[in-house]
């Protein structure tokens, strides 16, 4: 065998050789790309939107059948022909093909960041490593009930005193229009004896009846600017923050959202994923920006190798948190004592809220006849000095 041939039979060899070591190192590449952007990045869709209770939904359905032995691919694809919704079933679509092309449950659900929250991700990964995807989908559905239960009861506590609030509004605005116009005559003969209050009431009749186009679209545009602005983190954030320096309804929020935070942050140690993502994903359920902080530092301190408890000595938390994490710490079981705190924050938060239930309602009545009432006061007390004048 000739020198030539021998070179020419290893030339494919050594080509297929290079071809499968670029191949893997690209594949490695690929892979470590994917881990840096986070799960599902790859694959991302912003566009697929769900409501809580919807993904709540689907995870409840979803682990019921999986308790009961079918085979995930068979159970998503019985739950695309159960849909509740096109989006609910365009959601479900996304993650069936997901999954048939080689990936995992995890990653699926974490290309639809709209769908369903981080934390939810990072537990599920965390299950699937540990065999355990059951299990871990049931803390997912346990953390979502809670927070949906509890968003749900401050909108509650808040639906009253903004109804009663929306009826002052009219009701003000039907005096000013139809209420006021009667007593200008009279009251405008000497206007330069007229109380300040009045002149305000007077003015501001005279605006919504000679301006009524301009009023309605003023109201119209807070609405609109209300509504789209809640949408913005930024503008949330905002928001939060003016509810929460409140005194009532600020002492409530704050409470409720320790309890998300320390709830999240329990559940995912007790499934396994590392505590700094754990503290990540209590910064993002948190909200708060002063809350929001708390647990950013608490992350740079657990980075830096110190424990957890140096990083809440002096912020505004409970001091039975803090004493619970020093004892979880110490013991060596943070988890089990994060949970108990979270039960704890649990119940400070319902007393919270049934305070807030049993006085924020008569404190709007009292605002609303407190407005009602300048106006009429501001009417009647010129009256009553020209009726004493005149007798």
């Amino acid at each position: 065998m000739s020198l030539n041939t021998l070179l020419k039979r290893r030339e494919p060899d050594l080509e297929a050789e290079g071809g499968t070591i670029a191949a893997a190192a690209t594949d490695a590449a690929r892979a470590e790309r994917e881990e840096a952007a986070g799960p599902g990045a790859l694959h991302r869709n912003e566009s697929l939107k769900l409501r809580p209770k919807e993904a709540l939904h689907i995870l409840i359905q979803l682990r019921s059948m999986l308790v009961a032995g079918v085979p995930l691919l068979a159970a998503l694809r019985t739950l695309i022909q159960h849909a509740g919704s096109p989006r609910a079933e365009k959601v479900l679509r996304h993650i069936t093909a997901l999954v048939e092309s080689g990936h995992d449950l995890s990653y699926a659900i974490g290309s639809l960041p709209r769908c369903f929250e981080s934390y939810t991700v990072h537990l599920l990964a965390a299950g699937e490593r540990s065999g355990a995807l059951d299990d871990a989908m049931e803390r997912c559905i346990e953390l979502m009930d809670k927070q949906i239960k509890l968003s749900g009861k401050i909108k509650g506590a808040l639906a009253y005193p903004g109804f009663l609030l929306l009826v002052t509004a009219i009701m003000t605005t039907c005096i000013l229009v139809f209420l006021v116009p009667k007593f200008e005559k009279l009251l405008s003969k000497k206007p330069e004896l007229l109380p300040t209050t009045t002149k305000w009431v007077l003015a501001a009749s005279e605006f919504l009846r000679s301006s009524p186009e301009t009023a309605a679209a003023a109201a119209v545009a807070f609405v609109l600017l209300l509504i789209f602005g809640v949408r913005y983190k930024r503008f949330r954030a905002w928001l939060f923050e003016g509810v929460s320096r409140t005194p009532l309804v600020g002492t409530l929020i704050h409470k409720a959202y320790i309890s998300r935070s320390v709830n999240a942050l329990a559940m995912t140690l007790e499934s396994g994923v590392p505590i700094l993502t754990g503290l990540e994903h209590a910064r993002q359920i948190s909200q708060l920006p002063k809350l929001q902080q708390v647990w950013t530092r608490a992350g740079q301190v657990v980075r830096d190798g110190r424990p957890l408890h140096v990083a809440l000595e002096g912020a505004d938390l409970p001091p039975a948190l803090v004493q619970m994490i020093v004892a979880g710490e110490s013991s060596g079981s943070l988890d089990a004592s994060l949970r108990k705190a979270g039960e704890f924050l649990d119940r400070e938060t319902e007393a919270a809220m049934n305070l807030v239930t049993g006085l924020l309602g008569p404190m709007t009545v009292v605002i609303a006849g407190a407005i009602v009432g300048f106006i009429v006061v501001s009417l009647m007390m010129p009256i009553l000095q020209m009726a004493k004048f005149v007798g």
